[in-house]
């Protein structure tokens, strides 16, 4: 009788926390800024002139003058507004692959998250081994 009461207990503890527990979004993981890392076209790399893709943590995003929605499911970035560019290949939570055909050319551009530091943070340079200050 005590072990079923407090198995009742038990289910009805974690029913009640997933209640007042609010949902988290995965897409709050991902919101922030991600400079164009690399560019390779045809197997050639290339200069990256993008501007930055810009995921905002309401589902939201913004690059080129493209601004849409986005849509994260699994290891994919969804862009809703995106007719050129497909699905964006999540990798490692800091970077964001497209790879896609454009004007006959296969295209790679990786953006790589922009952490920006907070106010005080201390930058150190390392020499390279050997190096004599």
């Amino acid at each position: 009788m005590a072990l079923r009461r407090s198995l009742w207990f038990g289910l009805f503890a974690v029913a009640i926390v997933l209640w007042v527990c609010p949902p988290v979004n995965a897409d709050d993981n991902y919101a922030g800024t991600y400079q164009c890392a690399g560019l390779v076209v045809n197997g050639h790399s290339g200069r990256c002139a993008s501007p930055p893709l810009v995921l905002y943590g309401d589902g939201t995003y913004k690059i080129w003058g493209e601004q849409g929605t986005y849509k994260i499911e699994g290891n994919w970035l969804e862009l809703s507004e995106s007719k050129k560019r497909g699905r964006g290949r999540l990798v490692r939570g800091r970077q964001i692959v497209f790879k896609f055909t454009y004007r006959g050319k296969r295209h790679k551009v990786t953006f790589r998250r922009h952490e920006d530091l907070e106010e005080g943070t201390a930058i150190m340079a390392l020499a390279p081994h050997g190096a004599l200050w």
